[in-house]
C-alpha cells in the first residue's frame, strides 16, 4: 500500500563482476530479515533450502494469525498443497563436484563427474527438493490430512489454493493450508530463468521492474512465500475465529506454447519456446471460468489481481486478455514489481494481497508504473491506492506461467 519497493542489489556481490559474468542485472527483491524462529524445529533449517525456509515461515505466520495454536483443529482433518518452483543449489555446495571432475589442464571431464561424492553434505538431496516445503510445514504443524505440492511454475501458488479448495469440496480435510514459495536470491537464479524477459540494468534499481508501463522491459527476480489457511465455514465459526474473506470460484486451463522449429520432437535439436505462441487465450478462459463458478458478472468486481511480468509482449496480451472477459473499466493492479517476481511464490502472495486488500477496502497501486501504457485495454491503478468502489465485494487474481498454463480465483468480502 505505500508504493514502496524491496529491489537491492545481490548481497556479497560486486555488480559490476554480475554484469562482467553475463547477467542482465545485478540486483533481486530479497527478503530482507527472515525470521528463522518461525521455522520449527530449528534444526530442520541445515535441510531447507532458502525456497523452503520462506515458505515454511509463510506458514508459521499463517497457523498464528489464524490462531490455530490457540484454538486448533483434529489434524486428522487438516492438509496441504503447496506451490512449488526446483529450488537452485548454492554454488558452494556443488564446487567439489566440479573440481573432482577437472583434468590436470584444469579442463571439465564430465566422465569424471561424481569423483567428489563424498565432499558433498550427506543430506544435500532433502534441501532441494520441491515437495519438502509441504512436508516440513506438515511435520511441524501435525497435518495428517492430504498432502501434495505442484510444481506447475508462475501460477504455483494460485493452483495450490484451488487444489486445497478441492480437498475441502472432497469431504478429506477441514482445513488446509494453502500457498507458495520461491527464492530466487542468488545470481544463478537469473541464468536459470534467462528465457524469461529480465530487466537490464538501471540508474535507479527501485524503479527497473515496471509492469504494464510504457517503459518496461522485463522483470526483476525476487523472494515471496505466501500461505492462506483455508477452512469451511463450519469449522472456522466453531473455532470462533475471524473470516477474511471466501472463495468464490476458480478456473484453470492451458494453451500449446512449445518450440519454434520441431515442435514434436524437441529432444532432436535446442529447444527454444516460442513466445509468438503465446496469445493470452489461456488466461482469458480461466477468467470466464472463475466468473462462471462464482456466479458474478465483471461489473461486481472491485478489482483484478494481476501477474504482471513485466515484458511488453506478455504484459500486453494479458491486459488484452483481462479486457475481453471484464472489460476496461475494471481497477487492474499488481504487486510483483514491490516484491520481485517469484514465480509461484508471487501468485501465492498476489491472493494474500487481493484478500488483503478487499478487507481494508483499498486497492493497492502498482509500483513503478509510471506513465501507463496507453495501448493496454485496461483501467489501470497507478499512482497511489484507491478507494474500493461501494458495493462491490469481490476480486479476481489471476496467475499464468511462460508455457501457457493460467489459473484464476475469484475471492470476496
Amino acid at each position: 500500500m505505500n508504493g514502496a519497493c524491496g529491489v537491492a542489489p545481490f548481497e556479497g556481490f560486486d555488480a559490476e563482476e554480475l554484469l562482467d559474468a553475463g547477467l542482465k542485472n545485478p540486483f533481486v527483491g530479497a527478503i530482507k530479515e527472515l525470521d528463522k524462529k518461525r521455522i520449527r524445529p530449528r534444526k530442520s533449517i541445515k535441510v531447507m533450502a532458502r525456497d523452503i525456509q520462506v515458505g515454511v515461515a509463510a506458514a508459521d505466520y499463517a497457523w498464528e494469525d489464524a490462531q490455530l495454536n490457540e484454538k486448533p483443529v483434529d489434524p486428522e482433518r487438516q492438509g496441504i498443497v503447496y506451490g512449488a518452483m526446483m529450488p537452485l543449489a548454492d554454488p558452494s555446495e556443488i564446487v567439489p563436484l566440479y573440481k573432482g571432475a577437472m583434468d590436470e589442464e584444469q579442463n571439465f571431464v564430465p566422465s569424471l563427474f561424481g569423483n567428489k561424492m563424498d565432499a558433498m553434505y550427506p543430506l544435500w538431496m532433502l534441501k532441494y527438493l520441491p515437495n519438502m516445503t509441504a512436508c516440513h510445514i506438515g511435520v511441524a504443524n501435525d497435518l495428517r490430512g492430504p498432502s501434495n505440492t505442484l510444481v506447475v511454475g508462475d501460477m504455483g501458488g494460485v493452483s495450490a489454493v484451488i487444489e486445497a479448495i478441492r480437498a475441502i469440496e472432497r469431504g478429506a480435510a477441514d482445513l488446509m493450508y494453502a500457498g507458495g514459495c520461491n527464492a530466487s536470491t542468488m545470481p544463478q537464479n537469473q541464468t536459470h530463468f534467462q528465457m524469461f524477459p529480465e530487466t537490464t540494468e538501471k540508474s535507479d534499481i527501485t524503479k527497473a521492474y515496471q509492469p504494464f508501463d510504457v517503459n518496461r522491459d522485463g522483470m526483476v527476480v525476487g523472494e515471496c512465500g505466501g500461505t492462506l489457511i483455508l477452512e469451511t465455514r463450519g469449522s472456522a465459526e466453531k473455532r470462533d475465529v475471524p473470516i477474511y474473506g471466501k472463495i468464490l470460484g476458480y478456473g484453470e486451463a492451458a494453451e500449446a506454447v512449445w518450440n519454434s522449429s520441431t515442435d514434436f520432437a524437441p529432444q532432436q535439436e535446442e529447444v527454444k519456446i516460442n513466445v509468438k505462441k503465446f496469445t493470452g487465450k489461456c488466461i482469458s478462459n480461466v477468467i470466464k471460468l472463475a466468473l462462471e463458478r462464482s456466479g458474478l458478472k465483471p461489473e461486481d468486481l472491485a478489482f483484478v489481481m494481476a501477474h504482471g511480468l513485466g515484458s511488453q509482449f506478455h504484459d500486453q496480451k494479458e491486459a488484452e486478455a483481462i479486457a475481453a472477459v471484464v472489460g476496461s473499466d475494471v481497477p487492474v493492479t499488481c504487486v510483483n514489481s514491490a516484491t520481485g517476481y517469484a514465480f509461484s511464490g508471487s501468485s501465492a502472495v498476489s491472493v494474500v494481497a487481493a484478500v488483503k486488500a478487499l478487507k481494508e477496502n483499498t486497492i493497492p497501486a502498482i509500483v513503478n508504473c509510471v506513465e501507463p501504457d496507453p495501448a493496454l485495454p485496461v483501467n489501470l491503478v497507478t499512482g497511489s491506492p484507491k478507494p474500493i468502489e461501494a458495493g462491490k465485494k469481490a476480486a479476481l487474481v489471476v496467475a499464468y506461467n511462460y508455457y501457457g498454463q493460467a489459473a484464476a480465483l475469484v475471492v470476496s468480502k
